[in-house]
C-alpha cells in the first residue's frame, strides 16, 4: 500500500511540474517472479522511477520502453521470458514469464482506439493473445 501512495504522490508531483510520465504494471505472471500482478512502477521523462516491478532485472528495459511510450503516447504490452542464467548469470533470479503493460499517464479523461495497447513488436495485443484472457482467469 505504501508503494501505491508513493506512486500517487510522484504522479501528482509530475503533473504539477508538467512532466510526461508512464506507468508500468505487471499484468500477468506465469511461473516464478519477484513481483506479482498489480505491481507498479512510475517512470517520468527525466528517468526517475518510483516503485518496482521485479528484483531489479526488468526496470532498466521497462524505463527504455517508457521513453517510447511517453514520446508517442501509445501504450505497449511487453513480455519478459526470464531465464535465471540469462538474467543474472549466477543462477539467481526467477525463471518465469512476466507481462508488463506500459502506458502513458494522461490527464485527459477520454480514451480512443489509438490507446489500444500494442506489444513491443508493434502487434496489437489481441494478435499476441493478451486481450480477453484476463477476464477468464
Amino acid at each position: 500500500m505504501k508503494e501505491n501512495q508513493e506512486i500517487a504522490l510522484a504522479m501528482e508531483e509530475g503533473r504539477r511540474a508538467g512532466r510526461k510520465m508512464a506507468l508500468a504494471t505487471v499484468v500477468r505472471v506465469k511461473g516464478s517472479a519477484y513481483r506479482r500482478e498489480g505491481a507498479k512502477m512510475l517512470i517520468d521523462e527525466e528517468g526517475k522511477m518510483t516503485g518496482v516491478i521485479s528484483g531489479g532485472c526488468l526496470e532498466p528495459d521497462v524505463a527504455e520502453v517508457a521513453k517510447q511510450v511517453m514520446a508517442d503516447g501509445h501504450p505497449v504490452m511487453k513480455r519478459y521470458d526470464l531465464d535465471e542464467d540469462l538474467v543474472w548469470g549466477l543462477g539467481l533470479g526467477c525463471p518465469g514469464t512476466v507481462d508488463v503493460l506500459i502506458e502513458p499517464v494522461s490527464w485527459n479523461e477520454t480514451t480512443n482506439e489509438a490507446d489500444v495497447p500494442r506489444s513491443s513488436d508493434g502487434k496489437d495485443v489481441k494478435e499476441r493473445g493478451f486481450a480477453g484472457k484476463e477476464a477468464s482467469s
